[in-house]
């Protein structure tokens, strides 16, 4: 014989006659071992959700002290899961419980017909909880995983950027320094040959330095994102043509924040900044970042064609799939729109306190 589960119901309802006709029904069920935990008001419900006593949450709409909707507001994230009790005429209050974190609702009839569901109705939303919180784990430890990816692949990138930089930086900084000697000995007569090898050289020194310059600008490790995002802008624009304007706030830019959020949001520009190139036919980019209270504010805004609505319906790029990701890791969120004044405005929101 399968043995029961124990579940401890808080139910929040200051009717008493209410509060006895739902400990008959939860003492008759034979789907679990209920047992009852109970206030009379909101306060005391908020007190005993606190506490940890309760598997799940029972709460009437209509509470001397408050409503529903402002326990709902003020119960914690992480507190047990909701079940609203709602008059017969209140599709309105239920949907908006649901909204605030309710996790299923009944309607409380004057004939008591809601009591008979209420047993199996809790079972169902426990069950739905769990998956819910598996699934949110899931999220979190591949996201924790992603964001562990992401710093072996920027250690990579410096390690290489150092080894080109030099070996093969310093071995064309060579042959570049050895031809010349060769012309200046040659004088007059050098074969135009060691002229036009140079120019080989120094144009290949100049790939490696950009190279390098992408697999990790040392400007970002030597001045602070800040400077980097400043500089990035200008050699972005100078590369395709592009008007740029990129405006720091000076209250941002006191802000100091650690290197794995910094870089991040290096990359993000970075690559809101290639999609532009790619795509956009702009002529004008901007980059700014202000505070917003305690939350950093980053957009990336241009005046090209402008992303469509069928592909934020359908689902972006990778590349913007892994930016969302990134900042996400950090607490942040990032958003893609249709600018205001046509274009596309790349939006990151961070919360400053967590990362400085």
């Amino acid at each position: 014989m399968t043995e029961r589960p124990a579940l401890n119901v808080l139910i929040v309802e200051d009717d008493l006659v209410d509060r006895m006709a739902c400990r008959r029904t939860f003492a008759a069920a034979p789907e679990a071992a209920f047992t009852l935990v109970e206030a009379d008001n909101g306060e005391h419900g908020l007190g005993l959700a606190r506490s940890g006593q309760a598997d799940c949450i029972l709460l009437d709409y209509g509470l001397p002290d408050m409503s529903g909707l402002e326990f709902l507001s003020r119960l914690p994230p992480d507190g047990p899961p909701v079940m609203m009790l709602t008059g017969a005429d209140s599709a309105m209050v239920a949907a908006e419980a649901m909204r605030r974190g309710a996790r299923d609702y009944l309607v409380k009839d004057g004939e008591g017909r809601y009591l008979a569901q209420l047993p199996a109705s809790i079972l169902r939303m426990l069950r739905e909880q769990r998956l819910l919180d598996g699934k949110r784990r899931a999220e979190a430890e591949l996201r924790t995983l992603a964001a562990h990816q992401e710093s072996i692949r920027e250690d990579e990138r410096k390690r290489i950027a150092q080894e080109i930089h030099d070996e093969l930086g310093g071995l064309l900084t060579g042959i570049k320094a050895y031809i010349g000697v060769a012309i200046e000995r040659a004088g007059a007569g050098a074969d135009p040959l060691l002229a036009e090898a140079s120019g080989l050289a120094q144009d290949a020194i100049a790939t490696v330095r950009r190279v390098i310059t992408d697999l990790r600008p040392s400007v970002l490790d030597q001045l602070g994102l800040w400077a980097a995002l400043e500089w990035h802008t200008e050699q972005v624009a100078q590369r395709s043509g592009l008007r740029h304007a990129c405006r720091i706030e000076p209250d941002v830019s006191e802000v100091e924040l650690d290197a794995g959020c910094s870089t991040m949001l290096f990359r993000v520009v970075q690559e809101g900044l290639t999609n532009v190139v790619r795509h956009a036919h702009a002529r004008t980019v901007r980059v700014d970042a202000r505070r917003e209270g305690g939350r950093l504010l980053l957009t990336v805004a241009d005046d090209g064609v402008g992303i469509t609505e069928e592909r934020l319906r359908n689902g972006a790029s990778w590349g913007i799939i892994g930016m969302q990701e990134r900042v996400r890791h950090f607490g942040g969120e990032l958003q893609i729109a249709p600018g205001t004044q046509g274009g596309t405005l790349l939006r990151v929101q961070l919360p400053l306190e967590e990362q400085q």
